[in-house]
C-alpha cells in the first residue's frame, strides 16, 4: 500500500534529513511541509544559491573556471573599442537593465533546456549501501543501523520541478561566478588604464565620475560608463559560458556530474526520510 503524505515525524534522524533537504535547495522533497517551510521555500533556494556561489569560487579548480583567462583575452579588445563605449557606456536606467536581463533570461532558458536529468533513474537505489553512499557522510553515519524496505511514492510534479531548478542553478551559479570575475577584472583594468581624457574622446562628452583619486601624480577615475561596460561584458560572458559549455565535452561532463551527484543525494535523503516514516 502506498503511504500517504500526511504523517507525523517523530524521528530526530528524519528531522535531520528534512532539514538537510530544506537547506540544500530541495524543500519540496520534504513530504510533510508546514506552512512556514512552504513560504520559506524560495528564500531557502536563494540561500542555497548564495552558498553555491561561494563554494564554486573556493572549491572548483577545474576546466570550468580555467576558461576565464581565455574569455578575458578574447574580451579585452572589445573593452577598448570605441563602439562599445559609445553604445553600452551611454546606456542607463531601464535600457541597461533590460539589456542585462536579456542575457540572463537567454542563459537561464538555455540552461533549462540543457539541464534534463533522468530523475526516475536517479531515484532508484538497489540496496541500503547504495543509498547511504549517495548521502552526505554526516547523514549516512546516522543511518548505519537503519533498514530501507518501505515503499516510496513516485516523484510528484512539484518535486520534479524543484530538482530541475537545482540542476539549472548549478549551471547558472557557475556562469554567475564567471560573470562577476569578468566584471571585477574590467573595472580594475579600466581604472588603471582608461583616464578621463580617453573616456571623453571615446564618448564625445564628459564621463560621469563616480569616484576619483590621485596617486603619484596620476588621477584614477571610476566612471558610470566603466561600470556599465564591465557589467555588460560580465553578463555576456556568463551567457557565452552556458552556451559554450553545452558544446565542450569536458565542461559538459563535469557540470552534469556535479548536478547528478547533488540531485541523487537529495533523492537519497527523500528515500531515507520516507522509510523512517513508514519502515
Amino acid at each position: 500500500m502506498t503511504p500517504c503524505y500526511e504523517c507525523a515525524v517523530p524521528d530526530p534522524v528524519a528531522t535531520a534529513l528534512a532539514s538537510w533537504l530544506s537547506s540544500n535547495g530541495a524543500p519540496a522533497l520534504v513530504p510533510r511541509r508546514g506552512v512556514l517551510l512552504a513560504l520559506a521555500g524560495p528564500f531557502l533556494l536563494i540561500g542555497f544559491m548564495l552558498r553555491s556561489l561561494v563554494q564554486t569560487v573556493l572549491r572548483r579548480s577545474s576546466s570550468v573556471l580555467q576558461v576565464v583567462p581565455l574569455l578575458l583575452v578574447a574580451l579585452t579588445l572589445s573593452f577598448f573599442s570605441t563602439e562599445v563605449w559609445q553604445t553600452i557606456g551611454r546606456l542607463h536606467g531601464l535600457p541597461l537593465v533590460l539589456t542585462t536581463l536579456l542575457f540572463v533570461a537567454l542563459a537561464a532558458a538555455f540552461a533549462t533546456r540543457q539541464g534534463h536529468l533522468d530523475l526516475d533513474g536517479l531515484a532508484v537505489f538497489t540496496d541500503a549501501n547504495e543509498l547511504r553512499a549517495a548521502l552526505p557522510a554526516r547523514l549516512a553515519k546516522r543511518l548505519t543501523d537503519r533498514t530501507f524496505d518501505a515503499a516510496v511514492p513516485g516523484l510528484r510534479r512539484r518535486e520534479k520541478a524543484n530538482l530541475v531548478v537545482i540542476s539549472v542553478l548549478s549551471q547558472v551559479v557557475t556562469a554567475a561566478v564567471i560573470a562577476v570575475i569578468v566584471f571585477a577584472f574590467f573595472v580594475v583594468l579600466g581604472v588603471l588604464t582608461v583616464d578621463r581624457f580617453a573616456l571623453t574622446s571615446w564618448l564625445g562628452s564628459d564621463p560621469g565620475i563616480a569616484a576619483s583619486w590621485r596617486v603619484a601624480g596620476h588621477e584614477y577615475v571610476l566612471t558610470n560608463e566603466l561600470l556599465r561596460v564591465s557589467a555588460f561584458l560580465g553578463a555576456f560572458t556568463g551567457f557565452y559560458f552556458i552556451v559554450s559549455s553545452s558544446t565542450d565535452a569536458t565542461m559538459r561532463a563535469e557540470l552534469t556530474s556535479g548536478q547528478e551527484l547533488h540531485v541523487r543525494a537529495c533523492l537519497a535523503a527523500r528515500h531515507a526520510y520516507w522509510n523512517l516514516l513508514h519502515g
